[in-house]
């Protein structure tokens, strides 16, 4: 099946190996040379798994969606810890916001990705992407005088006015900077500096183009910019039957928790979760997930013709070619952990769910635990479900390495009070009128300190908002959960 998609995919992959390849080979001996032959590097997939050096030289298809994969297992590690499986993320950074849904504690994944006009079948994260970022431009056209945010960004040079790059637009960033959100004496990095004239003078440009004052001007552009977050966040809920208000909200990248209160209002997802290092987050992802390796085959069977034991042995066989791959990489069968997948349609349909299952549950329920789990979903889709006529198009083994746990993060300052964590005091403007509140060091806030709103805390790589109505308490993974106060 699919044999056209297949043979680009193999294409693209013959295509870019070269230099891949040359690449990883001259990286993993850089490594072996600075810190000894017994160093292991391994690399991101799209789908949020690790491959091996050895195999991202060999598959290079499957890392070409692997940036925004990164957050995603970031905040699927932070979250499960906290005891939220069920998520909705929004990675926002300077250019774009990447969105996805995390169900059960699984990202939901896609087997076929594009990448420009090139259909690529290779297992991705379900990511889907918005242009809005920090550096997003904003502009009045002259016909409309309908204020506009996006996609054209400033990126990083010249950058957003207040960076003092020779940038000059009107940014997303600039607005944070002219509300208050992003306050001008707190260092970006812990290191460069930012110019609240300079912001305003950029965001000036666009209240005089409406004919509004300043800070009307620079709520209407974050205004704007979160309204185009939330619309991809209910691409992956709404609109794929999913009721956001079931989910918790994790906002993440250097930009991400100054916007998460506000997209948590829109959303009406609770709580609201800044994990620990927002900025890195997807550092994170790639520092606790797994190597993995799958294996797959066309299978073309209806389900109430076929036994389970003869889908096991299939499996089984898929599962041996699947584990080759980490063996070659050292890692032995018994530190192999196996998952199942099957690719299910009515018959005569051209959409596919796909449905996850393990040996055991198959050996309990049989065929039935294919088809039930895939009439629920179809009806969560698509408001029906027929209960027969299922046809299994494709069957799949994942192997991935047994986990390894982290080192534990330390939670701020024992001790320490929500005083003893105050920066000092700031004010900020939200839904029309000035707000006193107080910026606090996250380093020194623990698990037993709530911050009430209006407040900003401030860290190394990020800046959270908690707006007024709303607090901030710190769970026992690090994680700032945000909430309204009533």
């Amino acid at each position: 099946m699919q044999e056209y998609e297949r043979t680009e995919t193999t294409v693209v992959n013959s295509y870019v190996r070269p230099e891949v390849s040359k690449y990883v080979e001259n990286l993993q001996n850089s490594l072996a040379e600075k810190l000894g032959s017994e160093t292991q590097l391994s690399i991101l997939r799209s789908d949020g798994g690790l491959a091996s050096g050895r195999g991202a030289a060999e598959s290079p298809v499957n890392l070409l969606m692997s940036g925004p994969a990164g957050g995603v297992s970031g905040a699927m590690y932070f979250c499960s810890r906290a005891g939220f499986d069920n998520i909705l993320t929004f990675d926002m950074g300077g250019t774009s916001t990447d969105v996805a849904l995390i169900q059960g504690g699984r990202a939901r994944v896609r087997r076929e990705t594009f990448v420009g006009d090139v259909k690529v079948r290779a297992p991705s994260v379900d990511v889907r992407t918005v242009g809005a970022g920090g550096g997003s431009i904003a502009f009045v056209p002259e016909l409309t005088k309908a204020l506009r945010v996006g996609p054209e960004s400033a990126g990083a040079v010249p950058g957003p006015a207040c960076y003092m790059k020779g940038g000059e637009a009107p940014t997303v960033c600039d607005a944070n900077v002219v509300l208050g959100y992003l306050p001008s004496d707190v260092q970006l990095g812990g290191a460069m500096e930012i110019n609240r004239d300079a912001a305003v003078a950029a965001v000036q440009q666009t209240a005089d183009a409406m004919g509004i004052d300043l800070y009307a001007a620079a709520e209407g552009i974050v205004k704007v910019a979160n309204e185009a977050m939330f619309g991809a966040l209910r691409l992956v809920s709404v609109e794929q039957g999913y009721d956001p208000r079931e989910f918790a909200l994790v906002g993440f990248g250097g930009a991400g928790p100054l916007h998460a209160n506000a997209l948590g209002i829109l959303t009406n997802a609770w709580p609201v979760i800044v994990p620990p290092g927002p900025g890195v987050l997807c550092a994170y992802g790639d520092a606790t997930t797994q190597v993995q390796d799958e294996a797959t085959r066309t299978y073309i069977t209806m389900a109430e013709s076929l036994t389970p034991e003869q889908l096991l042995a299939d499996l089984d066989e898929l599962r041996s070619r699947a584990g080759e791959s980490l063996v070659a990489d050292g890692i032995p069968e018994d530190e192999h952990e196996v998952t199942y997948q099957a690719d299910l349609r009515y018959a005569g349909q051209a959409f596919q769910i796909t449905v996850e299952f393990a040996a055991e549950e198959l050996k309990d329920r049989g065929i039935a635990r294919l088809t039930e789990e895939f009439d629920d979903e179809h009806e969560q889709l698509f408001t029906f479900k027929l209960g027969d006529g299922h046809e299994i198009l494709m069957i799949r083994a994942v192997v991935k390495a047994k986990a390894r746990a982290i080192a534990a993060r330390t939670i701020g300052e024992a001790g320490t009070s929500l005083e003893d964590s105050k920066l000092h005091d700031t004010r900020f403007y939200y839904e029309g009128e000035q707000h006193d509140a107080v910026i606090y060091d996250r380093g020194k806030l623990h698990e037993d300190l709530v911050v009430p709103g209006p407040a900003i805390v401030s860290e190394m790589d990020s800046t959270t908002v908690v707006l007024p109505g709303y607090s901030a308490r710190v769970d026992a993974v690090g994680n700032l959960l945000i909430e309204p106060v009533a």
